[in-house]
């Protein structure tokens, strides 16, 4: 059957631990009515659209859109093509999975919607059970496209990290000169900067700027200047990504020796973590140019 041509392109897997946003598209008023319905029974948060305009607005208004539940026949625009401008909408780490609907869904439909990795084919009207199936291979996709972003951003880890040290190295050794600013100046420093990153997220959304390393070098810089330890867990809420994706920077990032990591001797039921001491002296000589660029600019 097409619905089951479709599906085998879909790799099996967990479904995503948060349901995201579904938009229904659709210019038949009794179409979206019953998949509004069996959106509501499931427990999906969702949007309806009876144009590609309205669609595509949709989508670039609310990034919580992941899945979008479009007729192959729409009338201005065809759903395979609303979905290739849903994609190019978005941002790239946020993927959108595809499902298609027809009245008589054929072989040659079938064919176009692999063409967009489309996750299933149904027949209207649509079966409750098909409808149900179809949205968790709709999970699968999205956390099978997160899980490769994933990688695709740890493979290129090692250089990332290599221009941070060798940047925060030629940038050092001047900062180390007398009158440098003592640790509690040092502190002050770090909190503006993680007060700064937080205030963001407040204003634009948190996956927008989402750099883990960064923010995981930040909070281990400061749990150091404090005397404090830190578990995984803890510094892998810093991050402010998901705790799968956190915990594989931090196995990189341990990896490339810039964090050392090791059982915690009161409680073996959890690991420490802490800066290495090159990567300490490096962000401390990066604080140490920042404050002298904030004196600068007060």
């Amino acid at each position: 059957m097409a619905s089951q041509a479709l599906a085998s392109m879909v790799t099996d897997g967990s479904a995503a631990p948060v349901s995201p946003s579904v938009l229904v598209v659709d210019d038949d008023s009794n179409a979206i009515a019953h998949c509004s319905a069996m959106l509501d029974q499931l427990g999906y948060r969702h949007f309806c659209a009876s144009t590609s305009r309205e669609a595509l607005e949709l989508v670039g208004r609310d990034t919580s859109i992941q899945v979008v539940l479009a007729e192959m026949q729409l009338p201005s625009m065809d759903g395979l093509l609303l979905i290739k401008e849903a994609r190019a909408r978005a941002s790239e780490t946020r993927p959108v999975a595809a499902i298609m609907m027809a009245r008589d869904p054929s072989a040659e439909q079938a064919i176009r919607g692999m063409h967009v990795e489309a996750v299933d084919l149904l027949a209207k009207p649509i079966d409750f059970e098909a409808y149900s199936a179809a949205l968790r291979r709709a999970l699968r996709y999205l956390a099978a496209r997160r899980g490769a972003a994933d990688s695709a951003s740890l493979s290129g880890f090692g250089d990332q990290i290599s221009r941070l040290v060798s940047a925060l190295e030629l940038g050092g050794r001047d900062n180390r000169a007398e009158g440098a600013p003592n640790d509690q100046t040092i502190v002050a420093t770090l909190r503006t900067i993680i007060a700064s990153r937080a205030l963001r997220s407040r204003f634009f959304p948190s996956d927008l700027f989402a750099d883990p390393a960064w923010d995981i070098l930040l909070d281990l810089s400061r749990a150091k200047l404090q005397g404090e330890l830190v578990s995984v867990s803890s510094v892998c809420i810093a991050a402010s990504v998901p705790m799968s994706t956190a915990l594989r920077w931090v196995r990189q990032m341990t990896e490339a020796g810039l964090l050392r990591r090791w059982t915690d001797p009161k409680d073996r039921r959890r690991d420490l973590i802490a800066l290495t001491e090159p990567t300490a002296a490096h962000m401390r000589d990066y604080l140490t140019a920042a404050h002298a660029s904030f004196v600068k600019l007060a």
